[in-house]
């Protein structure tokens, strides 16, 4: 981690390991900021977690949605969104947006049309977040449903509008409600316009269109220009906030530890099924000794979780790769080398499981 932040592979970063559920390591490391003016990282200081918004709110919100009967992982997404009554798109499920099989590309720039918006305060407005959720409504298909993976965040913007309309609550209200209010320490969280917390941020990048270093403010743009809060991103962290978040996780799918036997929870409880992502064959992020039965998920910004249920390791890795430029992708190669680290230190090379 020091090596990271002298190599500028990140300006600070929070790593959090935990083994059959004990903390073993949790540090900081570097800086919350280097521009205009470095600032040293401390504890407790909240990270942009980017799409681990994903698994951490609204897979986990669509999950409490379906344990209280209220939907069915197999819904069509017609029942919810009237634009989905229509040719393809009537065959496209609630999972299929959960696991990515939906048919929508992975990214649209909606964020400029609302930028370009001549009426002042649209930006950020009710009626800003409305328009990204009729554009990603709006968005053709590009793949028929169930045939193929494709990374979307645009089907996330879709959940969270799903659970908006069912819920009949903001996404961060429902969030909070069901889920982060649950937790001992101070949870993660959004930060929507007009009603953002206090506290020490770190830093993500020295951004061109808003003119600033964007600091306890969204960094995604289409999240941004939604007021903040959205199905893709938009959580606010910290490393030990989050462990103890998949902790309660585990246990609302039936789990009494994370090393439960592979199988256990059913298909709509499954850790893709919360928008959890899982192991590549190759070249994985988790590295080269997590078990296939691994799962987790990337961040833009820097961020990571991985979880090894055969192992019961956890590894949380904060970082803010992108400050001051998003430019900067060598955090690539970081990851898999630390997590290899960290497996042949905790568990041994000896129990590895080897790609």
């Amino acid at each position: 981690m020091q090596e990271g932040v002298a190599l500028e592979i990140f300006s600070g970063g929070e790593l959090l390991v935990a083994h059959r559920h004990t903390i073993r390591f949790h540090k900081v490391f570097g800086f919350s900021q280097i521009v205009p003016t470095p600032i040293p990282l401390v504890m407790h200081s909240f990270f942009d977690l980017a799409s681990l918004t994903k698994p951490l709110a609204t897979g986990r919100a669509i999950q409490c949605l379906i344990n209280e009967g209220i939907i069915k992982v197999d819904d069509p997404v017609s029942n919810f969104i009237t634009e989905y009554k229509n040719g393809e798109k009537e065959k496209v499920t609630v999972a299929d947006l959960l696991l990515h099989r939906s048919g929508l590309p992975a990214w649209k720039p909606y964020y400029e049309a609302i930028r370009n918006a001549a009426s002042p305060g649209f930006l950020g407005s009710y009626a800003a977040k409305h328009a990204v959720y009729q554009m990603a409504q709006d968005e053709p298909l590009i793949a028929a449903p169930d045939t193929c993976r494709l990374y979307s965040d645009i089907g996330f913007i879709l959940l969270g509008k799903i659970i908006e309309a069912v819920s009949q609550q903001p996404l961060d209200q429902f969030c909070t409600d069901q889920i982060f209010s649950k937790l001992k320490c101070e949870g993660p969280f959004f930060q929507p316009f007009g009603k953002e917390r206090a506290g020490r941020f770190v830093a993500t990048e020295q951004c061109p269109w808003r003119g600033e270093v964007v600091l306890g403010k969204v960094h995604d743009d289409n999240c941004y220009v939604m007021g903040g809060v959205a199905g893709h991103a938009g959580l606010f962290g910290t490393a030990h906030a989050v462990y103890e978040l998949l902790l309660q996780t585990s246990l609302l799918l039936g789990e009494t530890t994370l090393a439960s036997p592979p199988g256990r929870t059913s298909a709509a409880c499954s850790p893709p099924a919360q928008g959890w992502d899982t192991k590549s064959p190759e070249n994985s992020s988790s590295g080269r000794f997590f078990s296939p039965e691994s799962f987790g998920h990337l961040g833009f910004t820097g961020t990571s979780i991985w979880i090894d249920p055969v192992n019961d390791l956890v590894v949380v890795l904060l970082t803010n790769r992108v400050h001051p430029s998003r430019k900067n992708e060598r955090i690539r190669q970081f990851r898999p080398e630390i997590h290899d680290i960290i497996f042949q230190e905790v568990i041994g090379a000896s129990t590895a499981y080897s790609t």
